[in-house]
Order: structure tokens, then C-alpha cells, then sequence
């Protein structure tokens, strides 16, 4: 295990050894859907025959004016209540590689969750992982999956990014405890950012597998990048979907505060539009 991620031989260990766990597919469709319809779109992606399925927009705000934003306390409670969910059983969430998964964690994080955590390469790298050998048993049973990183969790609001941008345009040295990393694509970051950012997209701290990178590789990653560990790091994308996955290596990275612009991109640009 590293920060919140459980490679694919740890979890078949788990599963071989019925361990006390929640295993749960994350989607994402464009509409609410009962539980019957939800896991019609995993058939595919079966791990153990009594997982469940979390669709991403169940725990979503409703979409005004800007789309994919945290709920509020009071509808994830309710889902939270409706599915079963409880804070003593970890929580293994997965998709077809990490995104949506990544979400998830940062989601229940966010509302309190400690044992919450991400299948490393998503199920490509499930279905692709071959039994476990006696070694690798050895090694998990000193694994304990309910240590979980003490760091914090926090989403910032436009107001706190606008100040952190006015003061990284105009070089000011209070901006310079600060950075906005922004974890969307090269194309998308060159069509808009948020002035003051600096992009470095999520697809590099994966390998070609989908798995994170390892820690030495991060650390290496973030020095070819001129990116100081030790600052503020407020995570952007597109929407806040992404940049979890900054978030997830972060904490691998030993980073204690762990940042997001929640709406990303897309609550920057409402409230500050562009000019035509």
C-alpha cells in the first residue's frame, strides 16, 4: 500500500482471505438511475459478486450553475444512509482505471471518511493480475488496511483562488507560498486557465498500465517540473475530477494538506468569464 492506493495482489489477497471490506464499482452517467440500472453498466467489471456500484452524479451537486461539484452535507448523508455505508469498514473503490475512483475517495474523504481507498490500475489491472504467491502473503499480513495518511482534506472556494491568482500575476511575494497546479490536458489548459496556474497533466503521474507512478518517480516527476512539494498546492481541472488524482499522489508524497478548487475551471470561468 502507498497513501490511499491498494495494488491489485493486495486486494486479491483480501478477497481470497474474506476480509471485512466494501468493494465498490465507480460510474459516471449523465442521469440519476436506480440500483437495477447502475449495475447494468458493470456487468463487465465483477470482483467479488457481492460489490456495489456508486454512480459518481448520485453524490454530486445538482448541476447550477456549474456541473459535478460536491453534494452538500445533507444529500451525502442520505446516500451515505440509503447504501449502507458506515465508517468501521473499509471502502475499496475502483473503475476501469483510476479517474472516477479517484473521486469517489476525495469525496468521502472530504465528508469524514478515514478508511476509504483506490484500487492501483483500476480493474484492467484486477483482471490482468495473476494469483498470489506465498511471498506476496507474507508480505500483506503485515499490512494493516485501516492505517490511514493523517492528512487534511479541503476544497477552496473562486474567492480564495482569486486572491491566490492576483497575487501569482502580479509577482507579489505573498503568492509565492502558493502554486495553482492545473491537471487537465495540455489542449484543454491552452484554450483557458486560471490566470497564474501551471499545468501538468494528470496522465503523468500514471504509468502506461494506469497504476501511479512509484514515490521515487513522483518526487522526480514534480522536480522536472520545478514543483516545490513544500508549497500550498491548490489542484484544479476541468471540473474537479482530475486533479483527484493529483490529490491521491500528493498524499503518497507525504503532502499533510491536500487542496482542491472544487468546480475547477469550470466555477472560475462562470464567475469570471471570458471576454469576447
Amino acid at each position: 500500500m502507498r497513501g490511499s492506493l491498494i495494488s491489485a495482489p493486495y486486494l486479491h489477497y483480501l478477497v481470497k482471505n474474506k476480509s471485512k471490506i466494501k468493494i465498490v464499482n465507480v460510474i459516471m452517467t449523465d442521469h440519476h438511475h436506480n440500483k437495477e440500472e447502475n449495475n447494468k453498466f458493470v456487468h463487465a467489471h465483477r470482483i467479488t459478486l457481492d460489490q456495489q456500484t456508486l454512480n459518481l452524479i448520485d453524490i454530486t451537486a445538482t448541476p447550477v450553475p456549474v456541473p459535478r461539484k460536491l453534494p452538500t452535507q445533507k444529500t451525502f448523508e442520505k446516500y451515505i444512509q440509503d447504501n449502507q455505508y458506515d465508517h468501521l469498514t473499509p471502502i475499496v473503490f475502483f473503475d476501469e482505471h483510476i479517474h472516477f475512483a479517484a473521486r469517489a475517495w476525495f469525496t468521502f474523504r472530504y465528508f469524514g471518511f478515514k478508511r476509504v481507498y483506490v484500487l492501483d490500475g483500476g480493474f484492467n489491472k484486477w483482471h490482468h493480475q495473476h494469483d498470489i504467491d506465498k511471498n506476496d502473503c507474507k508480505i500483506f499480513e503485515d499490512l494493516n488496511l485501516q492505517d490511514q495518511p493523517k492528512d487534511q482534506v479541503t476544497q477552496l472556494t473562486t474567492k480564495d483562488v482569486s486572491v491566490i491568482s492576483y497575487l501569482k500575476q502580479h509577482k507579489d511575494p505573498k503568492g509565492d507560498d502558493w502554486l495553482l497546479l492545473d491537471a487537465r490536458d495540455s489542449p484543454r489548459f491552452k484554450k483557458g486557465s486560471i490566470p497564474g496556474s501551471y499545468n501538468l497533466p494528470f496522465s503523468e503521474y500514471l504509468n502506461d498500465d494506469h497504476t501511479m507512478k512509484s514515490t521515487e518517480n513522483l518526487h522526480k516527476l514534480y522536480r522536472n517540473h520545478q514543483i516545490d512539494i513544500s508549497k500550498k498546492i491548490v489542484n484544479t481541472c476541468q471540473t474537479g475530477k482530475l486533479s483527484c488524482i493529483a490529490l491521491l499522489a500528493q498524499e503518497i508524497m507525504k503532502k499533510k494538506e491536500l487542496l482542491l478548487f472544487d468546480g475547477s475551471y469550470e466555477e472560475w470561468n462562470h464567475e469570471h468569464p471570458t471576454k469576447q
